[in-house]
């Protein structure tokens, strides 16, 4: 298994590198190029870019690489507002305006198969309406800016919602297995176990 996670952009985003000789890109949030050169270095095959949610430092290296790879680009059906409005996914603030037209759009319990890969898509409102985690193998689960060790997305940017976030967490992620490892979209794994020791 091919398991790479690449820190991008200013705010140090996770872009994580999965699968075996077929591969996944989560979250190439910039520094494409970095991101490609992981790919060409290590003969891999990209089959697909897979976004937790659509804010800036998590979507502006997603053009170069559907393009270099030709890759189509999957998120949640209820994140396309904050994919098409640079004032929603803030990257007017960084002075590139960034639209994302996504290929397939994604909802809640959906699988995800490429190749030999699958993903179970949980949809966590909070952090943005359509953000999702993918659950890997029932024990490997890419939390996007939902869940973070010991702390949580942040929930005062557009379309936010602290509430909702919480039940995100609560009823989705912490029912999870304590075993299961957590690759959050900023900042260090954790796992459900130790999470729940904080909520």
């Amino acid at each position: 298994m091919f398991f790479k996670c690449i820190e991008v952009g200013d705010i140090l985003t996770n872009c994580y590198i999965f699968g075996e000789k077929e591969v996944v890109i989560i979250d190439p949030g910039d520094d494409a190029t970095k991101i490609e050169n992981v790919i060409v270095e290590n003969k891999l095959v990209p089959c697909a870019i897979l976004l937790t949610h659509g804010h800036f430092d998590h979507i502006l290296g997603c053009h170069y690489l559907k393009q270099r790879f030709k890759l189509p680009i999957y998120a949640h059906e209820n994140e396309k507002e904050i994919l098409l409005n640079p004032a929603y996914n803030l990257s007017y603030i960084v002075g590139c305006e960034v639209t994302i037209n996504c290929d397939e759009y994604f909802k809640d319990g959906d699988v995800l198969e490429f190749g030999d890969l699958s993903f179970k898509v949980i949809h966590t409102p909070g952090h943005t309406p359509g953000s999702s985690c993918f659950l890997y193998g029932g024990d490997i689960l890419f939390s996007g800016d939902t869940l973070f060790k010991d702390s949580y997305g942040r929930c005062d940017l557009p379309l936010g919602d602290e509430r909702q976030i919480f039940e995100s967490i609560k009823n989705k992620l912490l029912t999870l297995s304590k075993s299961t490892k957590v690759y959050p979209g900023h900042g260090i794994p954790t796992t459900i176990g130790d999470e729940l020791k904080n909520f």
